[in-house]
């Protein structure tokens, strides 16, 4: 008959084999083989998109809000399967292959989607006699608004807020706000808000609003 010390210390001395034999069943591989097989072909199929989509033109506000559906895609899909073990290395090849594609697809396509959101924004503001410019400099990063209402804080605090978060994901790096009596002046007067620096090669998800209204 075994005491209750050495009953306990063989239940302990179980529970560790079981867990050892877990963590080595998890480390062989991250996954069942009809799973693999079910991601890896996916992951090819998104590898020939992404390599091919240099033939795409980004000619108008419609082409480039599919382009950022298709960013926004690519980025939710290559983070499924961080955790992958020694075991399935050829898929973290390709993996790692499909995120720089993709980051290379971002860093080109960028100026012109800023480009048309410009144009975007100026269709839906112009009834009400806001004027939109995209600076065609600095990779199309700094956008300026004209409007009369801006010659009260309040007001402009009101439309910085309803613009910055979708201007600041795609990248500008300076909103700037003027009043069309500014204009009149050869020195350039404006009052300007500067987005701390990022990287259009920087993966994210566009969270537009207008994606979400979707």
């Amino acid at each position: 008959m075994l005491n209750m010390f050495e009953r306990h210390r063989l239940l302990v001395s179980v529970s560790l084999a079981v867990l050892i034999i877990t963590v080595v069943g998890v480390t062989v591989s991250s996954f069942s083989p009809s799973k693999k097989s079910e991601y890896f072909k996916e992951l090819k199929q998104i590898y020939n998109t992404v390599n091919n989509y240099d033939s795409k033109e980004i000619n108008n506000w419609e082409a480039a809000k599919n382009t950022l559906v298709d960013l926004n895609y690519w980025f939710d899909f290559i983070p499924r399967y961080d955790a992958i073990s020694d075991e399935d290395n050829d898929v973290l090849m390709l993996q790692n292959k499909v995120r720089d594609l993709t980051i290379r697809q971002q860093l080109r396509t960028l100026p012109e989607i800023r480009k048309y959101y410009g144009e975007y924004l100026s269709d839906k503001l112009y009834g009400q006699n806001y004027k939109v410019t995209i600076l065609n400099d600095e990779r199309n990063k700094i956008i300026v608004f004209t409007h009369d209402s801006f010659t009260k804080r309040a007001q402009l605090e009101k439309f910085h807020n309803t613009v910055a978060g979708d201007l600041r994901v795609l990248g500008f790096k300076q909103i700037r706000y003027k009043w069309y009596e500014l204009e009149k002046y050869e020195d350039e007067k404006y009052i300007h808000y500067n987005f701390k620096d990022l990287p259009d090669n920087e993966p994210r998800r566009f969270n537009l609003s207008i994606l979400k209204e979707q």
